[in-house]
């Protein structure tokens, strides 16, 4: 049976104090807040990353159809097509202005955060546990990037299915109860979601399993009894892997599967990708400008090993599977790091919480006996020492941000900030179905500018020709519609009709 942490403040419904557990839960709701708006409320001010022309492109050019029916078939191995729900409402309405996009965006990590206090509440944390969790969700520098680049939106949605899934099951069987239809239905749905963000969502029913273990019983692995645990608390398990299955073929097999006709998502399997990986996966998490070598990564992972089987804590175990398993579908591919840990994230600051809140308590006893703090009831000595732990790594997040994130992120793609930025002065219109030629444009290589045109034309049926990636002949260019050209670091039409 699910149990709250020893060594964290315990909670009920008032403090010892005597302020109701309502207002606690809200004051921590706003502090939170607070921070997370004061931190990262510059990712407004950020302009379009390169990519997310293509991610924009890529979701419009289908059918409206053709995206909602991609939420479901996972055989077929589309692209994120839980991505689409959050790249076409807004650029329907506000086409190519980029505030609404990261205005969404921080508004998702902040929702994250929130889910991720869900879950630690649901895993047996306490509620300052739980907080601490959620501070260090709010804003991590080590993945500095998420905060200004909207494409990266697939992992922050993941993260939220995934860890609304694993809290929703959680806080169903701590109560010693299996899913009900609803819930098994709002269970299976969050996790179709997460999925359909990231394929990051796939190490999930391995977690269910390692919950069912260290909070419950052991699966069996006796065939009658494993089919009659399957059959109870194993059903949350296999109805997750079976959804997992059917991804994975998708994206392996399928006719859009990202394994398949992508080299970028085909893992190699070899120990330099893997001691890569984990060199750079620990250095973002734990602030480190310069990489971890092998031996301080290897040291890390001894130290957390270390606190999380020391004693029979289930949830320090829990998170050590967590932060172990969770990069697996990223681990073996090409230089996956920062933003594409947001779902790990949620196993570390968990793990790290838990160990600030028991260090607080043990600390507190100390300092309490001291003659400056006699005076003291023991509860507010932990509440003094936490609130100190907690303005200290807020100070030293916000240095890490000022000193190397903000000189290095503000602008994530000026060209095409610039080029955006011209279409909105030019505002160039074209007929339906017209034949739109650019015999110049500012990309040495690519079709960044045929994506922006179309985008801007909305038209799925217009037809845009860049001269300088496949030139055109004299002909060719005569019979456009429209004609235009990059001059002087502006948007020129040379024929066609305004």
């Amino acid at each position: 049976m699910n149990q709250l942490c020893p060594g964290t403040f315990r909670t009920g419904q008032s403090v010892r104090w005597g302020v109701p557990q309502s207002r606690v839960t809200l004051a921590i709701v706003l502090l939170l807040t607070a921070w997370f708006l004061f931190v990262a409320h510059d990712g407004l001010h950020a302009s379009f990353a390169a990519d997310d022309m293509q991610a924009i492109h890529t979701y419009w050019k289908p059918s409206p159809w053709r995206v909602l029916t991609s939420q479901f078939l996972l055989w077929r191995g589309y692209w994120r097509p839980a991505v689409a729900l959050f790249y076409l409402p807004i650029y329907y309405t506000r086409g190519l202005d980029s505030a609404p996009y990261h205005a969404l965006l921080l508004f998702l990590l902040w929702i994250g955060a929130y889910q991720l206090y869900r879950l630690a509440r649901a895993l047996g944390s306490d509620e300052w546990t739980s907080a601490a969790a959620a501070f260090i969700a709010c804003y991590h520098g080590g993945m500095a990037n998420l905060y200004y680049n909207t494409v990266y939106v697939g992992d922050v949605l993941c993260g939220i299915f995934y860890w609304s899934a694993l809290a929703l099951y959680a806080r169903v069987r701590a109560r010693g109860s299996l899913l009900a239809g609803r819930q098994t239905a709002a269970f299976l749905g969050l996790y179709l979601c997460a999925l359909n963000s990231k394929e990051m969502a796939l190490t999930f029913p391995a977690m269910i399993l390692a919950y069912e273990w260290l909070f419950h019983k052991r699966p069996p692995l006796r065939w009658k009894d494993a089919v009659a645990w399957l059959r109870g608390p194993g059903r949350g398990f296999w109805q997750a892997a079976l959804l997992d299955a059917i991804c994975l073929y998708g994206k392996a097999a399928g006719s859009y599967g990202l394994m398949k006709n992508n080299p970028a998502y085909q893992p190699v399997y070899s120990w330099a990708r893997l001691a890569d990986f984990q060199e750079r996966y620990l250095s973002n998490m734990f602030y480190q400008v310069y990489r971890f070598d092998g031996f301080a990564t290897g040291a890390i992972w001894a130290a957390a090993t270390y606190f999380a089987w020391r004693r029979n804590r289930p949830i320090l175990r829990f998170c050590w599977i967590y932060v172990w398993l969770s990069p697996i579908p990223i681990e073996f591919l090409a230089g996956r790091e920062q933003a594409n840990l947001y779902v790990t994230l949620g196993g570390w600051a968990v793990f790290a919480a838990t160990l600030f809140t028991d260090f607080i308590r043990s600390a507190a006893r100390v300092v309490s006996g001291e003659p400056l703090f006699r005076r003291l009831e023991l509860p507010y000595v932990r509440a003094l020492l936490y609130a100190a732990g907690i303005i200290l790594a807020a100070w030293g997040t916000w240095s890490y941000k000022e000193t190397w994130v903000v000189p290095t992120i503000p602008k994530l793609s000026p060209l095409t900030a610039e080029v955006i930025d011209q279409f909105h002065k030019a505002g160039p219109r074209v007929g339906p179905g017209a034949t739109v030629v650019f015999l110049d444009d500012p990309w040495p290589g690519g079709f960044d500018m045929a994506m922006i045109a179309e985008l801007w034309f909305r038209d799925r049926k217009a037809r845009v020709f860049l001269n300088r990636a496949t030139p055109l002949t004299e002909a060719q260019i005569a019979k456009a519609d429209a004609v235009f050209t990059w001059k002087d670091g502006a948007l020129v039409q040379v024929a066609g009709s305004h």
